[in-house]
């Protein structure tokens, strides 16, 4: 064990590292590539916010990864303490999983946070490097909300009447206060809002409604099921960018920018064989 760090045992029973703060975050596991069995599936995920997309993984890894008493995935979560950027999330995956590990990166649009010219430089990236972008627009509390109900209207960038909506909904239980209250009140998905968005029937829903938008995307050639045609992203193979963006089932030349309502955070529930059909 490397000087300044600790093992620790995590809810699954298996040992996990702690890094010193600023010192880099490395893998409790091997590559991928050095395990044939699929239960021993590890996914790096860098990640923009700093709780609300951490929280969600989480819950997922808690909900789905124990199946017939095997460990079907584990993730290696990286993020930090005041949140990353676009491009900040594709470098941080990049140096911490091999070439060819399972890799993906969550970020928003956000119109307000000034990101327009790095999104698609982060999405090139993200291409030319065999990491996948679970890109949501506006918000990731889109996908949130995919999972009580659909959502058509454009907000050009901007979230505040998706939360509003998230809060009102009858059967969104917990997150009357959501991004309001402090703590993990504010954005936290811990308790009854967990249990809100496991409900029967909610991860489903959430895929059917993400799913559909890719279908009306206003770009006209986009369609979900060339995601499923694809199958998943190689790591280890090297595609173009067109080639690459066809694996979120919109077109090669679908401006990310432009995917307003969307939300690509059902592409990595595909890859995990979650459909929400036992929930």
């Amino acid at each position: 064990m490397s000087r300044g760090r600790k093992a620790q045992q995590d809810n699954g029973g298996r040992r996990r590292r702690r890094r010193d703060p600023g010192a880099p975050v490395r893998s409790p596991r091997g590559p991928v590539g050095a395990y044939g069995d699929r239960a021993q599936r590890v996914i790096y995920i860098a990640y923009e916010g700093e709780k609300t997309e951490k929280d969600y993984l989480e819950l997922l890894e808690r909900r789905y990864r124990d199946r017939d008493g095997k460990l079907s995935f584990h993730f290696i979560l990286l993020g930090q303490a005041g949140g990353l950027r676009p491009l900040d999330t594709v470098d941080r995956v990049l140096e911490q999983a091999g070439p060819h590990d399972e890799k993906w990166v969550f970020f928003d649009r956000d119109a307000a946070d000034n990101r327009d010219t790095e999104i698609p430089q982060a999405m090139r990236k993200a291409a030319k490097n065999g990491v996948q972008v679970a890109l949501s627009h506006p918000s990731f509390e889109l996908w949130l909300l995919l999972h009580f109900k659909s959502w058509t209207s454009q907000e050009s960038g901007l979230d505040g009447e998706i939360k509003k909506q998230l809060r009102q909904h009858k059967d969104a239980k917990g997150f009357e206060e959501y991004d309001q209250a402090s703590g993990d009140r504010g954005k936290g998905l811990d308790g009854q809002r967990e249990e809100s968005l496991l409900r029967p029937g909610g991860v489903k829903s959430a895929i059917r409604n993400a799913r559909k938008l890719v279908d009306a995307c206003e770009y006209g050639q986009c369609e979900a099921k060339v995601s499923d045609d694809k199958g998943p992203l190689d790591a280890k193979k090297s595609q173009s960018y067109e080639e690459w963006t066809k694996h979120s089932g919109h077109a090669g030349g679908c401006e990310p920018l432009k995917r307003d309502p969307s939300s690509d955070v059902w592409r990595l529930l595909a890859a995990l064989d979650i459909d929400g059909e036992d929930d």
